[in-house]
């Protein structure tokens, strides 16, 4: 089973929809900076309302997320892979240089904190990454 995993770069609030039968209640959930979501293949389809993935936040909570949201989400930048953010350091690092080269100090600093705060970011999705990996083999 390959699952997917997030960072969440923005903190954000979800509406969990409710399958229950009367369906007529909702959480919301606080989504933090830094959380951790793991997209997996488990899928379910509701005539009314379209696709939605069991999507786990902090190997604890386990939910459905309609698959518009969650594409709503990373296109609006809330959710970030590993290859995303290793691109993201990338141009910033390029970035970094523009700035250097037309000694731009304002655009120098704003990147350079973008630049930290990116790869504190990616330590963060390494790590939670390798500890998956380590679960996934003692089972």
């Amino acid at each position: 089973m390959h699952h997917h995993y997030f960072i969440v770069t923005d903190s954000f609030e979800h509406i969990v929809d409710c399958f229950c039968p009367d369906g007529d209640h909702s959480d919301v959930l606080e989504i933090k900076k830094e959380d951790f979501i793991e997209v997996t293949n488990d899928k379910k389809f509701l005539f009314d309302t379209g696709w939605y993935i069991l999507v786990i936040l902090n190997k604890h909570w386990h939910f459905y997320m309609a698959l518009d949201d969650l594409d709503k989400y990373f296109t609006k930048g809330y959710l970030a892979s590993l290859v995303d953010i290793e691109l993201k350091i990338n141009h910033l690092k390029f970035q970094v240089d523009q700035s250097l080269g037309k000694g731009d100090e304002a655009s120098f600093l704003h990147t350079t904190k973008c630049l930290k705060e990116s790869s504190e970011l990616k330590l963060r999705l390494e790590h939670f990454l390798q500890q998956m990996e380590i679960e996934s083999q003692l089972l």
